[in-house]
């Protein structure tokens, strides 16, 4: 494993067999996402694995903490956590399939994609 920092916005992405985003997405928007994700996808090769940690909102939510977590994004910096239904859409914009969403014994969820 090889950690890369750089700026999605600015920089090319290094070719990799797998890709780990954790607690990134829940800081933008929409369309920035699709920005981060796109530039992700255009290092990717086919087959490459994207993996996103993040507090995905369930549909039926019985922990608080993933909701909470949501809020305290929306007042600091106005992004949002989202369901995966939601990752599933800014995913398919961007060249990504998601392929599984696991749960952990934390709030954080793991949400794998393949690059299509």
């Amino acid at each position: 494993m090889t950690v890369h920092a750089g700026n999605f916005f600015a920089e090319r992405l290094p070719a990799a067999d797998a890709y780990l985003l954790m607690e990134i997405l829940h800081d933008w928007a929409d369309e920035e996402c699709v920005e981060i994700l796109r530039a992700v996808r255009r290092a990717a090769h086919d087959g490459s694995t994207l993996v996103v940690i993040e507090g995905v909102l369930g549909e039926q939510e019985s922990d608080p903490r993933p909701r909470t977590l949501d809020l305290v994004m929306l007042t600091v910096t106005g992004e949002r956590e989202r369901t995966a239904g939601e990752l599933r859409a800014l995913f398919e914009r961007s060249g990504f399939r998601l392929d599984r969403v696991v749960d952990t014994a934390s709030p954080m969820r793991v949400v794998e994609a393949s690059s299509v």
